[in-house]
C-alpha cells in the first residue's frame, strides 16, 4: 500500500463543543484538494488516560485515511457507539445529542466531509 503524505502546511478546522458535559476539541488536517487526511481530538487535560487513548486512536484513524481507508468506513463503524461521556451536545449548530465522543466526532466529520445530512439533528442552513 502507498501512503498519501499530507503537505507540510495544510488547511483544516478546529471545532470546540461539549458532549455530555465533557469539553472536546476536534481538529482536522486536509490535503490540498480538501479531503480529510488526519484528525485530532483533545479533551480536558485532567483526563490523562482518556487524552492518551484518544491521541492513539487519532493516529490510527489518520494513518488509515492516509493509506486509503475511506472516511465512510470509519463513519459507519463509529457513529452510534454508546459509552460515556454521552448526552446533549453544546456549541454545535447541527448535532444536538451524541451517544459517545466517537459518535460526535464521526457525525461531525460525516457532515463536513461527506455531506451526510442524515447524521445531523438540525437541517443545514439554506
Amino acid at each position: 500500500m502507498h501512503r498519501r503524505v499530507l503537505p507540510q502546511r495544510r488547511q483544516g478546522y478546529t471545532h470546540e463543543a461539549i458532549v455530555g458535559g465533557q469539553k472536546i476539541f476536534l481538529g482536522t488536517g486536509e490535503y490540498a484538494d480538501g479531503t480529510l487526511g488526519e484528525i485530532f481530538i483533545n479533551v480536558n487535560k485532567k483526563e490523562a488516560l482518556l487524552s492518551s487513548m484518544l491521541n492513539c486512536f487519532c493516529v490510527a484513524v489518520s494513518l488509515g485515511l492516509q493509506y486509503g481507508v475511506p472516511l465512510e468506513k470509519f463513519v459507519d463503524q463509529f457513529t452510534f457507539t454508546k459509552f460515556d461521556p454521552a448526552g446533549p451536545v453544546q456549541n454545535h449548530s447541527r448535532i444536538k445529542l451524541a451517544t459517545s465522543l466517537m459518535d460526535f466526532v464521526f457525525r461531525d466529520l460525516a457532515l463536513h466531509y461527506l455531506g451526510r445530512d442524515d447524521l445531523g439533528h438540525v437541517k443545514p442552513e439554506e
